[in-house]
Parts: structure tokens; sequence; C-alpha cells
């Protein structure tokens, strides 16, 4: 499943007015982990594969009509002698448009919202519980006709105050009645939105939840992608520093090095004309 109700289009960022910066700023996209991920979109990462590539960004404005197609950007790499360069890499369109972020898929914690209905002048438990549309959407799911509101009775019936929109439903199913609330509080036992399958072949619904696709330890070995970038400008060049790859803006870098107070090669030059003229005379 790609993320195509999520945004994330090549952007370049303002070029810095500094003599030098990290190849960071030439980054057409915003890199991830899960937790940004999250944060940001509200949704879960993908879950990780392992036999694929880490890649900690996505790009939404990939034509995905054929997922293998192939998609080209340029990458900061490092030419045979260790020196950065730029370099241009493919991947299929839907490898594109998905991070794929190592760690385990964290689920938010079911919870069932208290109530203040009663039953027979006692309180009721709220995990009885549940909205119709639920009800009729795990009923549809198992197969079963309509549901039922268990607290409808004459005797004991539940009452509940003009707040409360959920009633006692359950779906009946081969001759028995199951408690929708309940239901829905084992399907939701490992989070919500946790994936999973209801079986019926014991006879009654059954919450079997997923297999994880891969351990939360497993990486895959392969080197990351690099996150795509833009092209340098006419004033631009890169260079090894001594943290790595960085841009140096050229038009930048002659006023930087007159303001450094280090040594430069055209005071070299100058002195060496200064010794030519002594030594003639």
């Amino acid at each position: 499943m790609f993320p195509t109700d999520l945004v994330s289009k090549p952007s370049a960022r303002p070029q810095p007015e500094l003599a030098q910066y990290g190849v960071g700023e030439l980054a057409l996209f915003k890199v991830f982990t899960r937790e940004s991920y999250r944060s940001t979109f509200g949704v879960q990462a993908p879950a990780y594969e392992p036999s694929q590539r880490i890649k900690a960004w996505f790009d939404s404005s990939v034509d995905l009509s054929d997922p293998e197609s192939l998609v080209v950007y340029r990458v900061i790499a490092q030419d045979r002698s260790g020196a950065p360069v730029l370099r241009q890499v493919g991947m299929p369109a839907g490898e594109a448009a998905r991070v794929n972020l190592p760690g385990a898929v964290e689920y938010p914690v079911y919870s069932v919202s208290p109530t203040h209905a009663t039953r027979g002048g006692s309180p009721l438990n709220p995990e009885y519980l549940s909205l119709c549309t639920d009800a009729d959407a795990l009923a549809s799911v198992l197969g079963a006709e309509g549901v039922i509101d268990e607290g409808a009775t004459t005797v004991y019936p539940a009452e509940y105050p003009s707040d409360e929109l959920r009633r006692m439903w359950a779906i009946p199913l081969r001759s028995q009645s199951y408690n929708v609330g309940i239901l829905l509080k084992s399907r939701n036992a490992s989070g919500v939105g946790a994936p999973g399958d209801w079986s019926v072949a014991t006879g009654e619904p059954v919450w079997v939840p997923a297999a994880p696709l891969v351990s939360s330890g497993a990486v895959s070995a392969q080197s990351p992608w690099e996150t795509p970038c833009r092209d340098l400008f006419a004033n631009e060049k890169l260079q090894l520093g001594i943290f790595g790859p960085a841009v140096v803006r050229t038009d930048k870098q002659a006023e930087a090095d007159l303001n450094s107070g280090r040594f430069l090669q055209s005071d070299r030059l100058l002195l060496q004309e200064i010794w030519q003229a002594l030594q003639v005379r």
C-alpha cells in the first residue's frame, strides 16, 4: 500500500548565505523517523521490509499507474578517491512513494470511555457498550444478519443518560449472541489498528492477530537510500569537510578566507614576489 493521501513533494530550500554548509541544504525531501512520521501525518509508517533498503523519505508526486516504472534522482555519493560527487540513482516508483523505516509498528492503546448507564440500579460496565455503526460493521464482517440490543429487556432494562449513544449491542451467530463491546476489546488487544482477521472456525468469533512481518531487530544489510538533492548552482561546489561532505559557495569563500586570518595561497604568492624582488637587489 502506498501513502497516496500523504504529501511529500520535492522542494528546494533557499540557498544559504554562508561560505560553507552541509549537503543537507540540498535535500529535496524531508526525512522521517517512525515517530516523526506519525506526529506529522497522524498515522503509522508502513511496516518495515528488511528485504528492501532503509528509506527515510518518500515522494508523493510519482506516477503510480505503473509501480515498477523507474524514477531517477540525484544524490550525494563518493567517487573512487572518496570525494563527494552528484550521482544519478534509479528506483521503482512504488519504492519511491513510501518510506521504509526500521522498528516495530506501535498501535495506540485501546481504551473505553466511562459511562453513567445503569442496569437494575447498578453501574453498567462500559466495555459492554458500543456504537450501532461499529456493531453493524462487525456483523457484516462476521456474516451475521443484523444486531440486537441486549439491554432492551423487560426485566432490568439498561438505562442510558441522554448523552450516551452506545448500547449493549450484540451479534446473533449460530444460536448464540456475542457482545460487540467485548469483541471490539478482543480485536484491539494489541492496539487500535493492529492487523488480524476474524475466524468463526470454532463456532464463535475469535480475533486472530496477524504475525509480525519481521522481528523488531531485523535490519536490512543494504546501505540506506540517500535523500535526493537538487543540482548545484553555478556558485557552488562539493568538497570533503571535517565532518563529511560539504557545499562551498565560491562567491563567498574568498571573502571568508580573507576574514579568517589564515595564511592563504595569495599570501604565499605575495611573499614569493617580495623575496624575488629582494634577490634582484
